[in-house]
């Protein structure tokens, strides 16, 4: 008894037209996605820009860092002698008139 093999029927490969895709449709969506994506953008600017302004509001005539603040107060009352140390200046003028200029 002799076998037959059968070979399934394949179609022709046709060439890809570009009217399977909806191109004014496609075109629309990206358009419509990068207006959306730009108001995104605008609107979280904005956003950022009002919470800062107010936090900055909130924040005007305070300094931020505390300690370096008062570093920088404790360092002003050391140069001007307000801690009972001699002032910059005078600890200057007092070295010169005891040791005169000396080039």
């Amino acid at each position: 008894m002799a076998e037959t093999i059968q070979t399934s029927d394949e179609k022709a490969h046709q060439r890809p037209s570009y009217d399977d895709i909806n191109t004014p449709v496609v075109v629309m969506w990206g358009f419509i996605s990068a207006v959306l994506t730009l108001v995104t953008i605008l609107t979280m600017s904005g956003v950022y820009n009002v919470w800062s302004a107010s936090v900055l509001k909130k924040r005007e005539g305070q300094f931020v860092n505390q300690p370096a603040r008062e570093q920088v107060v404790t360092q002003m009352n050391i140069l001007n002698g307000q801690d009972g140390s001699v002032p910059i200046g005078d600890a200057m003028t007092k070295v010169v008139e005891q040791y005169g200029k000396s080039h």
